[in-house]
């Protein structure tokens, strides 16, 4: 099933954003997140003269150093292209993530340690999604190794189920068909 047929129209915008997560092997794990906006026409910039068709007007990468229990130990931004010449500043602030938990709000957590006049509005829009893909590597990693340890496929999915227990329509419990039917992403 797909979207369907729009209405005549032209692209004028596209917002990439990539996310990956890798187990280190140290024990942590490091999210890296990458956001990138062009337009689909050249334009005049102040700061930056003519900004090209397909040119980055925002070009951001960030990295976040986790640990197994979703505590920030390193994290890191650097900002390549942005509107205005001071952007990259807005990067050096992500510093006061560390220590910090990914755990329910932190989208509140990251506002105030890294939001506002003192940071850059896209790398703390992607601390959301580098939350998810935190999750998603974290739970996927342990799934991985209870099934190398041979732990029963029914106890690895009780565990995993328990955490996301009414965390979406698919999750939701009593539902028919949700959880015992899913196979969790791991």
């Amino acid at each position: 099933m797909s979207l369907p047929e729009p209405a005549k129209r032209r692209l004028s915008h596209t917002r990439r954003i990539t996310l990956q997560g890798y187990a280190r092997e140290d024990g942590l794990y490091d999210i890296e997140a990458e956001l990138i906006d062009v337009k689909d026409y050249g334009f005049p910039s102040k700061a930056r003269g003519f900004i090209e068709k397909d040119e980055p007007l925002h070009h951001m990468q960030v990295r976040v150093t986790i640990s197994e229990e979703m505590e920030v130990q390193d994290a890191v931004a650097v900002t390549i292209a942005g509107p205005y010449h001071i952007c990259p500043q807005g990067a050096l602030n992500i510093r006061h993530l560390i220590g910090a938990k990914i755990q329910p709000g932190w989208k509140r957590i990251v506002q105030k340690a890294i939001g506002g006049s003192e940071g850059c509005t896209h790398i703390t829009e992607l601390m959301g999604p580098v939350a998810t893909v935190a999750f998603q590597t974290i739970y996927g990693e342990r799934a991985k190794q209870a099934r190398e340890a041979g732990t029963s496929k029914d106890e690895a999915k009780q565990n995993q189920s328990a955490s996301l227990l009414n965390s979406c329509y698919a999750l939701t419990e009593g539902r028919e068909g949700a959880i015992e039917n899913g196979t969790g992403g791991g």
